[in-house]
């Protein structure tokens, strides 16, 4: 029986929602910005267009790199890599709020894709190491729930803190609840880490020559 077979219900639902949560603050992130555009364009002079551009540059670099993230997994489990990718997100939103030119917004989320990148690998790679086979569907069908709930959080979210303090704060509370988030995971030692099983090397005959007792049994 492997570990995750083993596992309490009490267990998987808390992993399940740590991870489920991580996952929500994944696609929160997606949609900070775009309901800030009106704000960005009479803040810098820019189009519409020029701001697409910036999140089609988030999500290409995102996209790419998930696969450089799933190696990532693999090679130092999926703890620490969810955990840089968290504050690799908040960071990237962090520096956002206070880009002095429209220009830096693309350094900005050049972090933010960077952390973007990691939460499927290291979100799935969790599940499958955690949660007993039993309750994988749940937990898959959990992490893609709360994925639309940040969706549908974000805009509202964005909306009403910048009619209260701008988009530059909208940005900031945005990331700082990242950060919070960040730090919280961090002591969740239940996570622990989780990477693909070694395959054990088969055992190797050795090379002993014609005059060893294996050698005398086989004439």
């Amino acid at each position: 029986m492997t570990a995750a077979a083993a596992t309490p219900l009490r267990t998987d639902v808390r992993v399940i929602g740590l991870v489920g949560a991580g996952h929500g603050f994944s696609h929160f992130y997606h949609l900070t910005i775009p309901p800030l555009f009106p704000l960005l364009k009479d803040e810098f002079g820019v189009s519409y267009a020029a701001l697409g551009s910036v999140m089609a540059m988030y999500f290409a670099v995102s996209g790419v790199l998930q696969t450089v993230a799933g190696f990532a997994v693999d090679r130092w489990g999926a703890r620490p890599v969810l955990l840089g990718g968290l504050a690799l997100s908040a960071l990237g939103l962090g520096l956002a709020a206070i880009v002095p030119s429209f220009a830096w917004l693309y350094v900005c989320v050049l972090v933010a894709g960077f952390g973007n990148s990691v939460f499927h690998p290291a979100d799935l790679a969790l599940l499958n190491a955690k949660i007993a086979p039993r309750r994988l569907g749940y937990a898959f069908s959990a992490h893609s729930i709360t994925g639309y709930l940040g969706w549908a959080v974000a805009p509202v979210f964005a909306v009403a803190v910048s009619n209260v303090w701008g988009w530059r704060g909208a940005l900031a509370v945005a990331a700082g609840l990242g950060a919070l988030f960040a730090a919280f995971m961090a002591t969740q030692r239940i996570l622990g880490a989780a990477r693909a099983p070694r395959r054990a090397r088969p055992a190797r005959r050795p090379d002993c020559g014609t005059t060893c007792a294996c050698s005398s049994r086989r004439r």
